[in-house]
């Protein structure tokens, strides 16, 4: 029997202020279109959402591989960026999401073999990693009457 785990999110859409809410877990937090898509400026828009959690699943897994091979990052810190470009088949898609892994110079240096190894490891594990990449990715969508 395989081990199951389900997550689930809320959200609400308001057109006539291009805006809505997200409640999941202890997060909410108002949305919007990206301002460079015709969005709001004031609003956390989905392409920073979708990176955000990628990048709070890749530190998390990174720091356990770091633990495991005992390289001392105390407070590992990772920033992204996601690109956009125009889909063949109409509108958007992420072209390419770059991370950049902040590590002590010193260790970079005395262990970068270590430190590419966690990274890698941290790639192929992060569950958010491998959604993004398109690996088995499964998306239902079903109508809820209401």
């Amino acid at each position: 029997m395989s081990e199951e785990h389900s997550f689930t999110a809320t959200v609400t859409w308001d057109a006539g202020e291009r805006s809505g809410e997200l409640a999941s877990g202890h997060l909410t937090t108002a949305f919007g279109g990206a301002p460079s898509l015709g969005g709001r400026a004031d609003r956390t828009n989905p392409e920073e959402l979708l990176l955000g959690a990628l990048l709070a699943c890749f530190v998390q897994t990174w720091a356990i591989f770091l633990t495991k091979l005992r390289l001392p990052v105390e407070s590992p810190r990772v920033e992204g960026t996601l690109e956009l470009g125009a889909d063949p088949a109409g509108g958007y898609r992420v072209e390419k999401i770059h991370l950049s892994a902040h590590v002590p110079a010193a260790l970079l240096a005395e262990r970068e073999a270590d430190v590419a190894k966690t990274l890698a490891l941290a790639e192929k594990y992060c569950i958010v990693s491998k959604a993004v990449k398109g690996e088995g990715r499964e998306v239902h969508v079903t109508p809820v009457g209401v």
